[in-house]
């Protein structure tokens, strides 16, 4: 985790969990620049070890990740009681993996690599900004 994202403040932020540094660094970075908090994470359990997790207003993740997958974390997520909108990245996007994250209520489906804007595009519409 970025230390300097640890977000201590209560203001609702959307984390970003991708065990690719670039990938994190630009959605960070586009989402800083368009006024938006954001706490990046290189693992589900990193974010999952996060003392502001309650401050969490949307996950956008990737699929596949060393360790707790995107589906995984997003199932701990919800053990725990932490409902929030999800952004699934892949750079496999079938069909098979779009019906399984569909079916674990997966709010929206991207491919890798994919474009800040059309991530933009889909947080706004999710959360209604």
């Amino acid at each position: 985790m970025d230390l300097e994202e640890q977000c201590v403040s209560p203001e609702a932020v959307i984390c970003v969990v991708d065990d690719d540094d670039e990938v994190r660094e630009s959605i960070g970075t586009f989402f800083r620049a368009a006024g938006i908090k954001v706490a990046k994470f290189g693992s589900a359990e990193d974010l999952l070890a996060w003392p502001n997790l309650p401050t969490m207003r949307c996950l956008i993740t990737d699929l596949t990740m060393s360790g707790m997958d995107g589906l995984e974390l997003q199932r701990e997520l919800r053990r725990r009681g932490r409902e929030v909108p999800v952004i699934l990245m892949t750079a496999f996007p079938t069909a098979e993996v779009r019906e399984r994250a569909e079916a674990q209520g997966v709010s929206s489906f991207v491919a890798k690599p994919t474009d800040p804007e059309t991530l933009l595009a889909k947080l706004e519409a999710l959360l209604s900004w």
